[in-house]
């Protein structure tokens, strides 16, 4: 009985995030049509990173903002959150317009979303979307020796496990010092048998449950934090958290410690006053303080 319960609940939750990934999905296509036409940048959309021949290609594809230039521009690679189960690369918000501006060049990926996929599957296919910029630097003009990791949320927490376990990366012919930079965006999830015996909320642990289960190994195997050690050529993090979220800002507070205590350069940058969307929304606008934070961060490192 208990299990045949955990299987309407998932069906239900399952229905429910399938049509707000719906809705997202419409939304976003209206405020893609409702964009100028005249940008400073060129934006080639759907390029296939993976199987074009399989069902869901367009769950393997990326959106590149790019510039015809001399100079190669490093490339952010941006990986959208949705609880791993919806979202689009076109809730992208500002950074286009704000990272071209900075003279660097944006990918937003989408990637095969849970229920129907496994975690470990997107996060190879954070892994291939590096893959292609190593193949496809030449003809976008992206610099693949400075590629910078970004998600928010879920996105964040993949970004963060592929930059810290590097079998997926070894999987596709990579390693960690082919990744630049690090930018996660407001995760609870860093530590994920923390989040599930000591931090998250009733709703947190059930949804993380649904989505990794309830083998203890499988949470470790899945959290960023257990996978990080001296000697493996992490890259610099930069970690953005919601101030006011007492979960969020001790999952950053741990996971910085351990990047440190590994010598790995980690920076927490707060968002105050910010919520768990405005702190991604607002990432690029002017006047923006995360923002500031951030681009010093980076313009120290490429």
């Amino acid at each position: 009985m208990r299990y045949s319960s955990r299987y309407s609940d998932l069906k239900v939750i399952r229905r429910l995030l399938q049509f707000l990934g719906l809705i997202t999905c419409l939304l976003s296509g209206f405020a893609s049509t409702a964009a100028p036409e005249t940008t400073p940048y060129n934006i080639t959309r759907d390029l296939y990173y993976g199987d074009v021949t399989g069902p869901d290609r367009d769950l393997q594809s990326l959106d590149l903002y790019w510039q015809s230039k001399k100079d190669k521009l490093p490339v952010v690679i941006y990986v959208h959150g949705g609880s791993w189960a919806f979202g689009d690369k076109a809730d992208v918000h500002n950074k286009p317009d704000f990272f071209l501006s900075q003279g660097i060049a944006v990918i937003s990926m989408n990637y095969r979303l849970r229920w129907d996929y496994r975690i470990f599957d997107q996060a190879e296919d954070v892994a291939s979307v590096i893959v292609w910029v190593k193949n496809n630097a030449e003809i976008y003009g992206l610099d693949s020796n400075n590629i910078i990791l970004m998600g928010h949320a879920a996105g964040a927490h993949l970004v963060s496990l592929v930059a810290t376990n590097q079998s997926y990366l070894k999987a596709a012919g990579l390693s960690l010092g082919d990744i630049k930079i690090v930018v996660a965006i407001d995760t609870v999830s860093f530590d994920i048998n923390r989040l599930m015996i000591e931090l998250g909320s009733f709703i947190e642990r059930r949804q993380h449950e649904l989505i990794f289960g309830s083998d203890e190994e499988i949470w470790r195997q899945s959290s960023p934090i257990h996978h990080v050690s001296s000697g493996k050529s992490i890259p610099s993090f930069a970690i953005l958290y919601v101030a006011q979220d007492e979960a969020t800002k001790l999952q950053a507070m741990g996971f910085a410690k351990k990047l440190n205590a590994a010598e790995v350069e980690a920076i927490m940058i707060p968002g105050n006053e910010k919520t768990a969307q405005s702190i991604n929304k607002e990432l690029g606008d002017k006047g923006d303080i995360p923002t500031q934070a951030l681009m010093a961060f980076i313009r120290a490192k490429i």
